[in-house]
């Protein structure tokens, strides 16, 4: 009778997930510092994609609204003088294109602020793990200096 037990051995319970990952703890001193860097950095990126957000949209807010108000000043306008309205279209046209730009200009500053960032962070993880790197050696050099029996 053949035997139909799998030839691979996937994990069944978590414990058998952390079992597996256990290998790669032995790693975890050089690269913690990195790691906590990474995420670090990803939290100041995400406030920063999320104050971008938030202006972006009180910009576009007070687009609409400002559309609003120049098309019904516009509607409103006498007839005999399109002068009226072509100057309130102007008008909401320049503030549209200020807010454009203070839509490109602010990406930017997000964008250099977020390079900054990960830029910083990761010049620390470098030093970080030098410093554990050269700590741990330390340790192991002291512990292979015992007398010989």
């Amino acid at each position: 009778m053949p035997d139909k037990t799998p030839k691979t051995k996937h994990p069944t319970t978590l414990i058998d997930v952390f079992k597996q990952m256990q290998p790669s703890e032995s790693v975890n001193p050089v690269l913690g510092a990195q790691i906590e860097q990474f995420w670090d950095a990803q939290e100041k990126m995400l406030e920063e994609a999320e104050n971008f957000a938030q202006h972006w949209f009180e910009r576009r807010h007070e687009a609409v609204r400002s559309a609003l108000k120049a098309a019904r000043t516009a509607s409103s306008a006498n007839a005999g003088d399109p002068s009226k309205a072509m100057q309130t279209i102007t008008e909401w046209q320049r503030h549209s294109a200020e807010r454009l730009i203070a839509d490109a200009q602010e990406w930017f500053e997000t964008v250099a602020r977020c390079a900054a960032y990960a830029a910083e962070t990761e010049a620390e993880a470098v030093e970080k793990t030098i410093d554990d790197v050269t700590t741990t050696a330390k340790k192991v050099g002291q512990s292979s200096k015992s007398e010989p029996v």
